[in-house]
């Protein structure tokens, strides 16, 4: 009885906070009732082709500025283009109450981490659950209107490629894995549009992006060219792009600030007033003909402003519309400004500029924008939707899963809660605001790792001693005034946790990693900044125990480090409960599973220029290319258990071109603890294919966490397709060779230096002659495309 009563108390709650939802668009009042753009029996396709052509020239216009104006004629209220989502809705630019708050994840690098597919798709389910609320309630609150970061579209995934460890964006990014990053994006897509879950409505439309070569230097992107190969073009940098159209159906587009030179871009033209990767590239290739591509912020000014590819505005305007960027994002709103003039003037049709609103209002019926509350189920979702238990419990479980165990020597880790003193010291102990990473959320609960600490050993009951003290006030610290209260505390201890790393001082968009040395000490760019290092040196002179915590978005460069400390932790900016995650991890409650989505290398002067865009410049980009030795391997990560690689097997071990292939590998775990392992299967191609191109050393083909019991064998098995066995041209062209292949069941990636923990096993593909894969009947045309056999 009570039960029940408070079922029905608390259900009365919920639909007296239910948001009264307000329409953006008046289909019920005339004349506009009458018309097929309202018309909710026809196809979105059909609704749009209407509403364009009862448009003026001047409101087609207006319509390709990213805050768009209302119809007031029709009954279309103001629509703002401009959200972000990328790890959970951001709250930049936008006007929140001070009740709303929601759920902040883990940054992309971390989630890409995880290797963990389904829960990125949940990640971004919940992040367009969330949106989806804010949205409605702003709608509420507006009358109708939209608001900047209150709408139905989001500038996510980042699908870059995170080929230069100082780039300054790498934590909004997947990895430097085309194969991982292709995935990972996949499933956010899919996870932000729920298309699957209702193909006639979009809870929201994804806008991956960058698209499509670039990845820094972030200082010089607003004027910055990049010179690529077909070969890399289509082997490493349109890969994730591809993906997200084909098999994601994303709805948007954000083409990057820079420009690409290649064969087909002989101008080296801005992404946005480029022809050959618009309309040649996603529109035919890839058959993004519906897409709505959206500029980065003020990018079609840049085309005259910075780039100089035209002179004027009026051109910067007309080329970029002739490309097809159908939406102008900036306040200087030179597409608004300009357009009509270059209709007059004859440098575009207003045809081309029909085309690009018909793509932009599409999308909105898709949306449900036009359609009655009653018609959209993702009207109803309110502010209850914000926030949840759900919601949280998944962003520890993403925090968990992305933690990567670098190193335990004599299994230090987990740390034993009995009778210890522990230090932990470091800037990045209680940094709760850093750990959120950027285009971050407004969160309830925010846990730093001292917070999560404390918390883990007071609800243990351990009576343990927790001493905290920075040593260094922040993550650029020059000086050394407070290394002695640190060693101090350090000395009363039995064990040190060092919580280290970086910040968006020295890391974010518009700036790349850049030394900070400690006084006269030279710092590597890519090693801990300041006195860090310093500081760390310091505490291990004690001869203390000590766990080091690395907090960052890109990889850290830390061979001195690695030799010297017991363990090692890569935690990412791992959200706003990161804490709880992380003394979770370093206490034991679960084996840490995740694996690195970048190769670390040992020093920043291996590096190419940040310029040089090819992936084989000396010694090779990313570990496909990498022909040196890594200090951690892309994929690498270690649990609390030991975990034997014994079996391989490839089934036929010989076949034709076009014919799949089998891998089944197998796994052994012969530690005492129950743990997750990420099986990976990589491919390395036959040597000396050609010398017209150089080919991956090998490449991620398929990867799987299986869960193993102590003194339990495991097995993953993976179908490999004829696009997985390929190998892109010279030409762009994925293409099967014949010739002997090397499949790895691994850990990790191979490197030149040791394989030993993995195995491996030969395929021959037999034949005389290369063959496309667009010729191979049934084979997917793209990674996460399905094969049709």
């Amino acid at each position: 009885m009570l039960y029940s009563y408070l079922f029905t108390t608390l259900a009365l709650v919920v639909m007296l906070e239910r948001v009264a939802a307000v329409p953006s668009v008046d289909c019920k009042s005339q004349p506009q009732a009458g018309y097929d753009f309202c018309n909710t029996e026809l196809t979105p396709e059909k609704r749009a082709t209407d509403l364009v052509g009862r448009l003026t020239l001047d409101e087609l216009i207006q319509q390709t500025w990213t805050i768009a104006p209302a119809i007031d004629r029709l009954g279309i209220k103001d629509y703002n283009w401009r959200s972000n989502c990328l790890h959970g809705w951001a709250a930049s630019g936008g006007h929140w109450e001070e009740d709303q708050k929601w759920t902040v994840f883990p940054t992309p690098i971390a989630l890409a981490a995880t290797f963990d597919l389904d829960l990125v798709e949940k990640v971004a389910a919940v992040t367009s659950d969330e949106g989806r609320a804010l949205h409605n309630m702003n709608l509420e609150r507006n009358n109708g209107s939209s608001v900047e970061a209150a709408g139905l579209n989001c500038f996510s995934p980042n699908v870059n490629l995170y080929r230069d460890p100082r780039w300054g964006r790498g934590m909004e990014t997947f990895g430097e894995d085309p194969y991982l990053v292709a995935q990972v994006g996949l499933y956010y897509t899919l996870g932000l549009q729920q298309e699957a879950a209702n193909p006639h409505y979009l809870k929201v439309v994804a806008c991956p992006k960058h698209y499509v070569v670039h990845s820094g230097p972030d200082q010089d992107r607003a004027h910055f060219t990049a010179n690529t190969t077909l070969h890399d073009f289509y082997d490493t940098y349109a890969v994730s792009f591809k993906t997200q159209i084909m098999a994601g159906h994303a709805g948007q587009v954000m083409p990057a600030y820079s420009g690409v030179y290649t064969k087909g871009s002989e101008d080296g033209a801005p992404d946005c007033a480029n022809k050959f990767i618009l309309k040649k590239v996603l529109r035919e290739e890839f058959g993004g003909h519906n897409v709505s591509v959206c500029s980065d912020n003020g990018g079609v000014a840049m085309v005259y402003a910075t780039h100089h590819y035209v002179q004027t505005a009026e051109e910067a305007a007309a080329v970029s519309m002739n490309a097809t960027t159908d939406l102008d994002l900036g306040h200087d709103a030179i597409y608004s400004k300009n357009l009509g003039k270059a209709v007059t003037d004859g440098l575009v049709a207003k045809s081309t500029i029909e085309d690009s609103v018909w793509r932009n209002m599409y999308w909105r019926m898709r949306l449900g924008d036009f359609d009655p509350e009653s018609m959209v189920p993702y009207q109803q979702i309110d502010k209850t939707h914000l926030n949840t238990n759900a919601s949280q419990k998944l962003n520890i479980k993403a925090a968990r899963e992305s933690i990567v165990l670098l190193k335990n020597d004599a299994k230090l880790l987990p740390l034993s809660t009995t009778a210890h003193r522990f230090a932990v010291i470091g800037p990045n102990i209680d940094a709760a605001k850093t750990q959120m990473g950027n285009y971050e959320g407004n969160a309830e609960d925010q846990v730093s790792i001292l917070d999560g600490i404390k918390n883990f050993l007071e609800a243990d009951e351990s009576h343990a001693e927790v001493a905290d003290v920075a040593g260094c006030k922040d993550t650029s610290c020059t000086d050394e005034s407070q290394f002695k209260e640190a060693v101090s505390a350090v000395l009363q201890s039995d064990v040190v946790i060092m919580v280290l790393g970086l910040s968006g001082h020295q890391e974010g968009e518009g700036h790349d990693r850049s030394k900070i040395n400690c006084g006269s000490t030279d710092i590597d760019v890519l090693d801990l900044p300041g006195c860090q290092l310093t500081l760390l040196e310091f505490v291990i002179k004690t001869a203390k125990p000590v766990i080091l915590v690395l907090m960052n978005g890109g990889p850290l460069s830390i061979p001195w480090a690695k030799d010297h400390v017991h363990a090692i932790m890569e935690v990412w900016y791992p959200g706003a409960l990161g804490g709880t995650a992380v003394a979770e991890a370093i206490f034991g409650k679960f084996s840490p599973s995740g694996r690195m989505p970048v190769m670390t290398v040992t020093s920043s002067a291996e590096l190419p220029n940040a310029t040089d865009y090819s992936m084989t410049a000396a010694p090779g980009r990313t570990y496909k290319y990498y022909t040196g030795e890594p200090l951690f391997p892309f994929g690498f990560g270690l649990t609390y258990s030991t975990i034997n690689y014994t079996t391989i097997v490839v089934s036929p071990t010989s076949v034709a071109a076009c014919k799949p292939v089998e891998v089944t590998v197998g796994i052994m775990n012969s530690g005492h603890r129950n743990v997750t392992e990420v099986i990976q299967v990589y491919v390395a191609p036959p040597r000396g294919l050609s010398k017209a191109f150089q080919p991956p050393l090998w490449s991620l083909r398929g990867f799987k966490r299986v869960p193993v019991a102590p003194g339990a064998k495991a097995t993953a098995t993976f179908s490999l397709s004829a696009l997985d066995l390929s190998v892109v041209d010279e030409n762009g062209i994925d293409t099967v060779y014949p010739g002997v292949y090397v499949i790895y069941g691994s850990p990790h990636a191979p490197t030149p230096a040791t394989k030993a923990d993995m195995q491996q096993m030969t395929l021959t593909i037999t034949g005389t002659a290369p063959t496309p894969v667009s010729q191979c009947s049934g084979a997917p045309r793209c990674i996460g495309c399905k094969a049709t056999f």
